[in-house]
């Protein structure tokens, strides 16, 4: 091994380990050249999937929030603040926010235009994944990592769905490989290290300094475990760096202007506590265990195999493990790592490890031999179906059965009108204020509970939109004297029709009994007009005024 002597230290080990035994190989087995007929069957079987029943209800609170904060922005035609309810919204950056204007611009404000910008970037993400991975493990292994990514049903349904992961997964994908063809030749590719920084930007400023951590340790780590990869020069990681951040920087400084508290709530609260001690989506180290498995159900018929493949001293086995799928394998996992490191979990995170480590079985099942064999054609094939048959009717159903808008009638009967308070106690209903486009729905949590009973004090009548099943039961008993509620509404899930009698009916109570993100309606009013206290009920807009 190039300037590895005895293995004397632990990292000489790690080193010998790595390159001598575990990948050996230093060049892909098939031309980088692409097919048209690659090509057409990715564009058919990515189109199929990605593209069938966009529009089915958006799901609460993510992808509500995220279709409800660029139509207040458009609505205000504010591009540099994100706004929700009314009021500023710091939490992430706005790529995702300005791309679903553009959308609405283009098609109108409805759910199928907001979720087409995550379809879009993951059909580019597959786009990229056969284009620059052929040119990374060659042709016909990238044809078949991208089809394994295909069937991975964490990376199709949850990635199409309105969040910020799918498109980060895409830019994140971009970076890497990008990255790695920049060094894993004897000459450095100063092109594609430019363009690897400009897709770090696109991840900066779609989920913030995230993009980075995922992307720039990968080609750090991999230089000294692995030396036949080049490391970055220090000029280069100055222009990599400058570039990663040139899009965020300007949004960053204009923002941090208008909204002094930008940026202890952004940097601090979450990108730096949110990590060390989470507040919110808080798992154990090994959750992501399961959801990796699950999320990329390929990867449950190929993976004991893979493992043998890995103790072979064969010349021929280790042959097939190349220093690039190495690097895949380095980069999923790193992605894997750090996230189970976080406190905050939520399965979506590590969706930007499923493009290399999909990558890395597609080279692994051609070099084997695996698709000589009539049995990975059809698991290849019922998996499709089933994938298909989940996103396509599964997950719209349950969309529409979970939905707070089955309750359209009492909603459009008591939040139509603009000069009728409406608020949302404990959480916000995104749904509700995107149906009939309205931004001053104030939400309460418990915590603000004097502050919301002054505001119900002060109006005559009040809509509330309960977002925790046992909400209004805790309202009724916290309500002052001078308050009662005249009107309430449950919002129960409905017996699936389809079903037989009696599973029918223990699938509500399976699911929770109540709509996600809406469980009651209220309509609190004074029992004399004389208790009505003066109070404004407009929330601040978002210039703090």
């Amino acid at each position: 091994m190039d300037g590895i002597g005895k293995a004397n230290n632990f990292s000489d080990w790690m080193k010998h380990l790595w390159c001598e035994i575990l990948f050996p190989a230093c060049d892909s087995l098939s031309s980088e050249k692409g097919k048209l007929s690659h090509r057409f069957i990715l564009f058919i079987a990515a189109a199929l999937l990605l593209f069938c029943r966009i529009d089915f209800s958006l799901f609460e609170p993510d992808e509500t929030r995220y279709a409800e904060i660029p139509r207040e922005m458009l609505a205000r035609e504010e591009w540099l603040i994100p706004i929700l309810g009314g009021e500023p919204y710091l939490d992430k950056p706005p790529l995702l926010y300005w791309l679903t204007i553009l959308s609405y611009k283009a098609f109108g404000v409805g759910v199928w235009q907001a979720r087409l910008i995550p379809i879009l970037a993951l059909f580019i993400g597959i786009v990229l994944a056969y284009e620059l991975g052929r040119k990374i493990v060659g042709s016909r292994e990238a044809f078949v990592g991208t089809l394994f990514l295909l069937l991975c049903p964490g990376f199709i349904i949850m990635g199409k769905l309105l969040v910020l992961d799918g498109l980060l997964a895409s830019t994140v994908l971009g970076s890497l490989f990008c990255g790695v063809l920049a060094i894993r030749n004897a000459k450095f590719e100063f092109k594609w290290w430019i363009a690897s920084g400009i897709f770090a930007s696109l991840g900066v400023i779609t989920k913030g300094p995230i993009a980075i951590v995922l992307t720039a340790p990968c080609f750090f780590l991999i230089g000294l475990i692995d030396l036949r990869f080049l490391r970055p020069s220090l000029k280069a990681w100055c222009v990599w760096l400058c570039l990663s951040v040139s899009i965020f920087l300007p949004w960053f400084i204009l923002i941090a202007i208008r909204r002094p508290e930008f940026l202890s709530h952004f940097v601090w609260e979450h990108h730096v506590m949110r990590f060390l001690e989470p507040f919110d989506h808080q798992r154990g180290v090994f959750f992501y265990i399961p959801v990796l498995l699950g999320g990329m159900l390929p990867v449950m018929f190929v993976l004991w195999p893979w493992i043998k493949s890995l103790q072979s001293m064969s010349p021929e086995k280790k042959s097939t493990r190349s220093k690039e799928t190495g690097f895949l394998l380095f980069a999923g996992f790193w992605c894997l790592f750090f996230f189970s490191l976080s406190g905050c979990k939520l399965p979506t995170y590590i969706l930007p490890s499923f493009p290399p480590l999909a990558l890395m079985f597609g080279a692994f099942l051609v070099r084997n031999h695996y698709l000589e064999k009539k049995s990975t054609m059809v698991i290849a094939g019922v998996l499709f179906l089933l994938l298909g048959f989940a996103q396509g009717i599964v997950l719209p159903w349950y969309a529409d059965f979970r939905s707070p808008l089955m309750a359209k009638n009492i909603i459009r009967e008591l939040c139509t009108d603009e000069n009728q308070a409406v608020v949302c106690y404990p959480r916000e209903c995104n749904a509700v204020a995107f149906y009939l486009g309205r931004e001053d729905f104030k939400n309460y949590r418990s915590k603000d509970f004097d502050e919301f009973r002054d505001v119900l004090l002060s109006q005559k009548k009040t809509v509330v939109l309960c977002t925790h099943r046992h909400a209004l039961q805790g309202l009724k008993q916290l309500l002052p004297k001078e308050l009662e509620v005249r009107q309430e509404y449950r919002v129960n899930l409905k017996e699936p029709s389809f079903l037989p009698k009696e599973l029918g009916k223990r699938v509500p109570k399976m699911l929770g009994e109540t709509a996600l993100g809406l469980c009651d309606i209220a309509v609190i009013e004074h029992r004399t007009i004389s208790t009505i206290r003066t109070m404004s009920f407009k929330p601040e807009n978002a210039d703090g005024r």
